[in-house]
């Protein structure tokens, strides 16, 4: 061991081992700094960046506070705004109720006592004011396009007709359409059938003629849907008109709810189509003006006749209608009672003005050289109609026979070519 350690050999290694012991230290130490010189920047770095971040941390929460606060006053005004709009809605609607009360007061005013019309009421609207009239509107009160028309429509606010469309309904007027895909279906209905049915729906007559006197009342027996099944009904006075307006708008009646709105028609002449009862309408089915039932009893047949009074009778009946409503305003209610009952009583009696005191002397030299007077007149032309009424009456007979008969030839036909088909 002493020989080994006092060799130059291992004196050589030991003096290598200490420089190389030396250079491990230094460079531990070299390494050492560079670690650190390397995390000191590093922590410069992420100093810097911790720095950015908080600082764009705070610009964050700044512009959120910002914008809260900004939500926030916008909320505020727009809570502010909904409030006022809901209060001048409710100050609107309370001022609209307030003015309808007053209106309904007018009119319940104006149906007790009469008077004149309140104006807010009587207003007319018109759907295209600067096109020309459609011509069925105005003639029938009803369109085929309804208010998409090219045309204009003037409604009136009021007036002395009443319009009830599809009030009138039965199974042989929505199924005739349907002919030409189950004809075999209206085989079992006939018109005598349909019209027996409009007789016991006539009944609904009593319950109009409760607030005056109706001087026209027809039903529609179109097939088209905007005429089909429609309800007029004439008034002789607005007053009337307007009291069973307010008692029949959204009544039930068969299950259905009943609209009921003023229509204005000029000439029921016009608005009949005249060829319907000779069964010679071309048009047919679609044929766009009133198809009526013939009224059991020609029931209100001479309105058409009162409307083409001449003019002197015109303004004297206006006269004459002026003082009857003063009149009638001054009575009690229990005798306007009594008035319309006799009315009622005597519905078939359609009140004309009597003739002008110097036009007497005239009309009777008048009625001396021709040798007749109106009242003979008027029974001639009874006679004549009850004739005429008699003789449509046995033809539709002969036609319902000669149609029940053909339908039950049909009827035969059918059956005899389905037991054929059912035997191969």
């Amino acid at each position: 061991q002493e020989k080994r350690e006092k060799s130059p050999r291992y004196q050589a290694w030991l003096a290598e081992q200490v420089v190389l012991e030396e250079f491990r230290q230094e460079e531990e130490l070299r390494l050492q700094r560079e670690r650190h010189r390397q995390w000191e920047q590093d922590e410069v770095i992420a100093q810097q960046q911790w720095r950015e971040r908080q600082e764009k941390l705070a610009k964050a929460r700044e512009e959120k506070a910002k914008q809260e606060l900004r939500i926030r006053e916008e909320w505020e005004l727009e809570q502010k705004k909904l409030k006022e709009a809901e209060e001048e809605k409710k100050k609107k609607e309370e001022e609209k109720l307030k003015k309808q009360q007053e209106l309904m007061q007018q009119i319940e005013d104006f149906i007790n006592h009469g008077g004149d019309l309140p104006p807010s009421v009587n207003v007319s609207t018109e759907t295209h004011p600067d096109k020309p009239l459609c011509p069925f509107f105005t003639k029938t009160g009803a369109c085929r396009f309804g208010d998409h028309c090219s045309r204009n429509h003037p409604r009136p606010g009021i007036s002395r007709v009443l319009l009830i469309p599809n009030f009138y309904s039965h199974f042989g007027l929505h199924q005739s359409l349907l002919d030409e895909y189950d004809s075999d279906l209206m085989l079992e209905y006939e018109d005598s059938e349909t019209y027996q049915h409009f007789k016991n729906f006539k009944d609904v007559l009593p319950e109009f003629e409760q607030f005056g006197r109706v001087i026209q009342f027809k039903v529609c027996c179109n097939h088209e849907p905007h005429l089909r099944g429609n309800v007029y009904i004439e008034y002789d006075s607005v007053r009337d008109t307007v009291a069973a307006y307010q008692k029949f708008q959204g009544r039930w009646y068969g299950g259905r709810q009943l609209n009921v709105e003023f229509t204005c028609v000029s000439s029921w002449k016009s608005a009949v189509c005249g060829l319907f009862f000779k069964r010679r309408c071309p048009k047919g089915r679609s044929c766009n003006f009133l198809h009526v039932f013939r009224n059991p009893g020609n029931a209100f047949a001479d309105t058409d006749y009162d409307r083409r009074r001449s003019r002197k009778q015109k303004q004297h009946g206006s006269k004459l209608q002026s003082r009857s409503r003063s009149r009638s305003s001054s009575r009690s209610p229990s005798r306007i009672k009594t008035h319309r009952d006799e009315d009622r009583r005597n519905w078939r009696w359609s009140e004309s003005p009597e003739p002008l005191e110097n036009n007497m002397n005239g009309d009777s030299k008048y009625y001396k050289t021709h040798g007749s007077s109106p009242r003979r007149r008027s029974n001639d032309k009874k006679r004549i109609r009850d004739k005429d009424n008699k003789s449509s009456r046995s033809r539709s007979r002969s036609r319902s026979k000669s149609s029940r008969v053909s339908n039950s030839h049909r009827k035969e036909r059918r059956r005899k070519s389905r037991s054929r088909s059912r035997s191969k």
